[in-house]
Formats: structure tokens, C-alpha cells, sequence
């Protein structure tokens, strides 16, 4: 019900400014002025410690002397007024605060313990508070502007969240260059009580919101953040930008998939499953959301290109292939209607080229011609040649597309010529670009965002965890810290069907040889250490052991070659493995992220993982739906269905694997990371031959 809780700030009766000047140049006085300048048809009270008139209005000395209930306060005044500010404002009874005041965790340690103090407070209060340390809060319908930035963006149906103030400014001015409008413009600075998922919470139930558009640097809370997104998604679009990419900010772990997660592999997988897309730059992000503010999402990634210039044409074509569109000849039926109004020297195949001379009537002819039965989305490219008129031709298009199912942007090349036809198609709901590659680009993003909403329905369903789990688990505990090999791990991931190659641990060189006859030649012998993660690089790998006599020489061997490569490190003895047959090698792991909890992530490679870096990743849990789909994104997917005359892999008992790996990375809070390499992959199905693990 946080909608209902962000009421004061959606749609307030009152609002009073502490800390109001009566210069505008500063903050009180900009944000009281901006709110006086939008047309804000409420109740507006300045809060001046002075008194006297502020800006032509009556001041209070105190929101307390205020007469009458207020339902929004925006707090202007020094970082050490703010929260005695605040108390005033519980006692009032005020229902939200924007908290524009600086002077936080952001000025160093004085300000984190001002924060602390500030955040302590607000856990045990109704009110709810924006900030601080943030530009303030938009709402365009209500023509309510509570910022010290200049100017009213229109209304319209883009939700805007960001975690910049600075960022917000700039986009406000850009914004209103081109006309483009908002539901919502909100700043939230250092988020001491609302965060980015209230926000999707809220604007989710918004009936305003058309599309919500975020900018992101970091997460409050990561695994409340992926819930919200999961349902703001299911009922609107939703891109986001991510800033702070960084390989620098992968956490250090000792496993292939510790190296190959990077910093936002786990932001990137919430992403995918909750249904949303990330944006690669602001003017993506923003191009985009035009586009969902006022066109269908595309019903598949057929793209018609119509254009009055060749080259424009084939620009747009070859930007189709990286936006993951197709640009696929059209149908008998729509070049003979093509064909029948439109000169001989046009291309009736696609792109639909109707040649330079091309007027209003010809674009207008040629799109009906062509018909939405045609693509799945439509790109209409103009450049301005000798006989263009391009009002004319924005008209013409309006017209012919009006009521089409599929979304239609255009992209009008060049500058003063064509700048009213791009006014005119921008004011009629069709978004237009200044080159085929953004309008392209956009169209790609939504037919990608329309297909992970479709996805994104079905999600893992918690399930009991398996019997004897908790004296597992006091088992793994007791060697907390250290890294687990296979012989510690195997009892876990029997317990959740995970199928492993027959091994036993042993401790002596006699030992590996005994096992090696119980388990049945030929055998794989492997070092058993808790110190050493890559086993081939110090010799402490031998396949295909065909007898005793080989195993006890081999293991010898082995011995020495790993005191000579890493004489410090603690070795336990052997794993003693039955030799699978050939298969494709993947990867099986997770890790637990510290904001999202456990990331598995799938791909191909055994001993060259780190090379191939071909993974996808998702959130535990899993269900094995989802599980195909990670499959499906590897670029060596293709191999599992079969080449060269190779039977084709068990993807469905590799997805069944991959869920319920997935669920054992839920159930055991204290894992810190698990992986299952190599795991080989066969038409029978799918085996882990090795595991390494740590629990905390």
C-alpha cells in the first residue's frame, strides 16, 4: 500500500515551505517560488522564522502555527535544523517531507552521524520523508514543482526516479527542448526513508504512469528492490540506467564464477526476470522511454523500414541486426499494393524505398499499402531532399498509421528543414529521432522488453527443503571458512538430486588405489585441498587410471608434484572419481551477492571458463523455465542442440539441475559460494564431476 502512504506527496491540498526566503535566488526561496510559478492550485505556506511576508504570502513562524492540517512540508534549512524541523512536523501531523537540505552522509563523518540520528528517528514514524540531500519532487498534473530547479516539465505518462540531483536538472532542461512529458519527476537523494523500491511500489499503482524510467548508482536493499521491480513490471514497462559499471567492483572470490560476476552481473539477472531492460546511456534510456510513452509494445521483431532515401534505408537495416530486429522481404500481397501506388523506380521489398521525389501523398499511400500486417513495428525514416515538404509528410504519416496495433516511430534527418514535420509527428504520439540507428535502437529495446514481460510470468516456487538437511549443515558448519572440495560437498548435492560422478576420498596412496577398484576403472584421480583452486595447474589432475598399479603410481606422482608446485598448501588426500563418458563441459555456480544473496550463474568452458566468459546469470530460485532461458542466452547454445553429427545435450535435464542447485543456494544462508565444475552435459543428461564450496 505504499501508494496510498505517498498520497501527501502525489497529490497534497497543502504545502508548506521550511525554511522560505524571500530571495529566490536561494533555496527556500527558489523552491517557494517554482511552486508559486507552476500553478499550484493548493494551499501554499511559508515557514519563516521571521514571520512577516514572504515572496507576497503570509508567513508562519512554525509549521506548528499553521492553522489548518498540511499534508506536504519541503524542509530548506541548515543540516542541523532539519530534524528538529522534522518533529514539528510529526506533531502537526504532516503526511510527507521532502528534505532538500544537504549536509549528510555526503560531507563525511559528522554527516553519516547526523544521518544515523535522522534515520533512527524516521524508523519509528508515520511520516514519510524524501531526501535529504536531494533536489525535490514533480508532480506536472497537479502542477506541483517542490524543487530549486528551473522550469515545469509537461505532464505526460514518464515516471522519472533518479538517484542524482544533478543528473534530474539536466534532464528537466533537455526534457522540455523536446516536449517531453511526465507523470512524475522525483530526486531522492540520500534515501534515509524512501528508497527506488517505494517509488516502484508507488508508481506501479499509479494511474498516471504510463512507463517508469530510473537512474540507478546503488541499492538500498537489493532483494526488496528485485520484488518491487518484479511487480512494477508486470503492470508497466520499466528501463533503467545503471551508473557505476566497474570490473574493479567484483568481489574477490577464489572460484571461476567469483571472477567471471563482475560488480552488476546480479543488478543485470534482476533485470532480466523481473521483466524490465536496461537503457546503455541517457539519451538511450530517455529515447526509449518516448517510445513506450505512447506506442504498443512490438508483437514480434519483424521491422518495416519506409524511407525517401536508399542509403537511410540501408543505415536502418544494418542498425536492425544489433538491435535484435529483422528486416524480412515483404509478402507477395503487400508489394502488389505497393507496387500499384508507387512509381517503378521505388523498392517495394524492405526497405520500402519510395525514392527522393516522394511527397506527402506518397508516404501516406505507401504506409497503407504496406499495412501493420506487415512487421511487428515500423520505422518511417524522412531526409530532406529537394521536394520535401516534411509537415506535409508528418501529416501524412499521423494519418495512415492512426489505430495501428504496432508501434510506429520516425526518424527526420536533418536540420530547419525538416524540424516542423518532427514537431508534428512528436505532438501527434509518434516518437521521432534524429537518425534511423536511435529510432531503430529504441524499437529493438521495446520488442526486448515485451518479450521478458511475456517471460517473466513464470517464476520459481519456494519448495521444502529435503530431509537431514540440518545435520548437513552442522557437518559443512564445523569447517566454516574453509574451502570444501567434493568429498565434504557430496552429501548436499545428493541430497538435492544433483547427479555426480561415483567418487570417494582418500587419504593415502593405498587408499586412492582401494577405492579405485570399489568404483571400477577407468578412474579420475584428483589432489583433495582446501588451498588449491586450480588442480590442473599443479599437476593435480590424472585421468583414465585403468588399474591399481596406476592409481598408486599416479597418486605418488601427484604428491610430488603438488609439494614441489605449493609446498605450504594443506592436502587431505584424493578424490577417486569414475571416469564419465565424453560430453560438453560447463560451469555450474553461485555466489552470494551482498545486496542480492545468492547469483547462480551457468556457462561453458571446464578448465577454460575464464576464457570463453560465456555465461548467463540469475537470482535463486529457479525453475527450470527459467533455467532453459539461461541456456538459450549462452553464445554456445547452438552446441547443445547438436553439431557436426554430435547427439544433441539433455538441456531439460541440465535445466532441471541448474533449479535445483539453485534452490540448495536459498536453503543454506550460510554458503558463501558453490560451484560444480566441470559439470559434463550428455543426451542422457547431465553430472557434476567436481565441487568446490566455502560456508561461512
Amino acid at each position: 500500500m505504499t501508494e496510498v502512504l505517498l498520497q501527501p506527496f502525489f497529490d497534497p491540498r497543502s504545502v508548506a515551505i521550511i525554511g522560505a526566503s524571500r530571495d529566490p535566488s536561494k533555496v527556500g526561496g527558489s523552491v517557494l517560488a517554482n511552486l508559486r510559478a507552476a500553478g499550484f492550485e493548493g494551499r501554499v505556506i511559508p515557514v519563516n522564522a521571521g514571520g512577516g511576508t514572504v515572496q507576497g504570502l503570509a508567513a508562519v513562524p512554525s509549521i506548528l502555527a499553521v492553522e489548518g492540517p498540511v499534508d506536504l512540508a519541503v524542509i530548506a534549512v541548515p543540516a542541523a535544523a532539519v530534524l528538529p524541523a522534522l518533529e514539528e512536523c510529526a506533531r502537526k501531523g504532516v503526511g510527507g517531507a521532502v528534505v532538500i537540505s544537504a549536509g549528510f552522509r555526503e560531507i563525511g563523518a559528522e554527516g553519516r552521524e547526523r544521518e544515523r540520528k535522522l534515520r533512527e528517528w524516521l524508523a519509528h514514524r508515520p511520516l514519510r520523508v524524501l531526501g535529504p540531500n536531494c533536489l525535490g519532487w514533480i508532480r506536472p498534473s497537479k502542477r506541483l514543482n517542490v524543487t530549486f530547479a528551473p522550469g515545469m516539465p509537461l505532464p505526460g505518462g514518464i515516471a522519472f526516479i533518479s538517484h542524482s540531483g544533478a543528473l534530474a536538472v539536466a534532464i528537466l532542461d533537455w526534457a522540455r527542448d523536446r516536449r517531453m512529458g511526465f507523470s512524475l519527476f522525483a530526486s531522492l537523494g540520500n534515501q534515509a526513508d524512501l528508497t527506488e523500491s517505494d517509488m516502484l511500489e508507488a508508481v506501479a499503482h499509479d494511474p498516471e504512469t504510463r512507463v517508469i524510467v530510473g537512474y540507478i548508482e546503488g541499492l538500498a536493499d537489493g532483494r526488496r528492490f528485485f520484488h518491487a521491480l518484479r511487480e512494477a513490471a508486470a503492470l508497466k514497462p520499466v528501463v533503467l540506467l545503471k551508473a557505476g559499471r566497474s570490473a574493479a567492483g567484483a568481489r574477490a572470490v577464489s572460484s571461476h564464477t567469483g571472477a567471471l560476476a563482475g560488480s552488476d552481473a546480479a543488478f543485470d539477472a534482476a533485470v532480466k526476470q523481473a521483466g524490465a531492460v536496461t537503457a546503455p546511456s541517457v539519451e538511450g534510456l530517455f529515447d526509449l522511454a518516448r517510445g513506450l510513452a505512447t506506442q504498443p509494445l512490438p508483437r514480434g521483431r519483424r521491422l518495416l523500414v519506409l524511407t525517401n532515401g536508399g542509403g537511410l534505408g540501408i543505415v536502418a537495416t544494418d542498425a536492425a541486426g544489433g538491435a535484435g530486429l529483422e528486416v524480412v522481404p515483404l509478402d507477395e500481397g503487400a508489394r502488389e499494393r505497393l507496387r500499384a501506388v508507387l512509381p517503378p523506380t521505388a523498392s517495394v521489398g524492405n526497405p520500402v524505398d519510395i525514392v527522393g521525389d516522394a511527397d506527402a501523398a506518397r508516404y501516406g499511400n505507401a504506409l497503407r499499402a504496406a499495412g501493420p500486417e506487415s512487421a511487428d513495428a515500423a520505422v518511417v525514416v524522412l531526409t530532406a531532399q529537394a521536394t520535401t515538404e516534411s509537415l506535409g509528410v508528418a501529416r501524412a504519416i499521423v494519418g495512415a498509421t492512426r489505430g495501428w496495433p504496432i508501434p510506429v516511430v520516425a526518424s527526420f534527418v536533418g536540420g530547419a528543414r525538416v524540424a516542423a514535420g518532427a514537431r508534428a509527428v512528436e505532438e501527434a504520439g509518434i516518437p521521432c529521432y534524429a537518425f534511423p540507428e536511435h529510432a531503430v535502437a529504441a524499437l529493438g529495446r521495446m520488442a526486448l522488453l515485451a518479450s521478458r514481460r511475456s517471460r517473466a510470468r513464470g517464476q520459481a516456487r519456494r519448495a521444502d527443503p529435503p530431509a537431514g538437511l540440518a545435520s548437513l549443515l552442522t557437518s559443512l558448519e564445523s569447517r566454516g571458512g574453509k574451502m570444501l572440495g567434493m568429498g565434504e560437498l557430496g552429501p548436499l548435492l545428493d541430497a538435492y538430486g544433483i547427479p555426480m560422478a561415483r567418487a570417494e576420498l582418500a587419504s593415502s596412496v593405498e587408499e586412492a588405489a582401494e577405492a579405485a577398484v570399489r568404483i571400477g576403472f577407468p578412474v579420475a584421480l584428483k589432489i583433495a585441498s582446501p588451498d588449491i583452486t586450480h588442480k590442473t595447474d599443479v599437476g593435480g589432475v590424472r585421468l583414465g587410471c585403468r588399474s591399481r598399479e596406476e592409481v598408486a603410481e599416479a597418486a605418488s606422482a601427484m604428491l610430488r608434484a603438488v609439494r614441489d608446485a605449493q609446498p605450504s598448501a594443506s592436502v587431505d588426500g584424493f578424490l577417486v572419481q569414475r571416469m564419465l563418458r565424453p560430453g560438453h563441459e560447463l560451469l555450474l555456480g553461485m555466489i552470494c551477492d551482498e545486496q542480492f544473496g545468492p547469483l547462480i550463474m551457468v556457462g561453458f568452458g571446464g578448465i577454460y571458463v575464464e576464457v570463453l566468459k560465456d555465461t548467463a546469470a540469475r537470482l535463486a530460485p529457479l525453475s527450470p523455465a527459467e533455467a532453459l532461458e539461461m541456456l538459450d542466452e549462452l553464445r554456445m547454445a547452438p552446441v547443445l542442440g547438436g553439431i557436426r553429427g554430435r547427439p544433441a545435450a539433455n538441456r531439460q535435464a541440465l535445466a532441471d539441475m541448474v533449479s535445483r542447485f539453485s534452490r540448495l543456494a536459498v536453503d543454506v544462508p550460510g554458503l558463501r559460494e558453490l560451484e560444480l565444475n566441470p559439470v559434463v552435459v550428455d543426451e542422457e543428461g547431465s553430472t557434476a564431476v567436481d565441487a568446490r564450496g566455502m560456508v561461512a
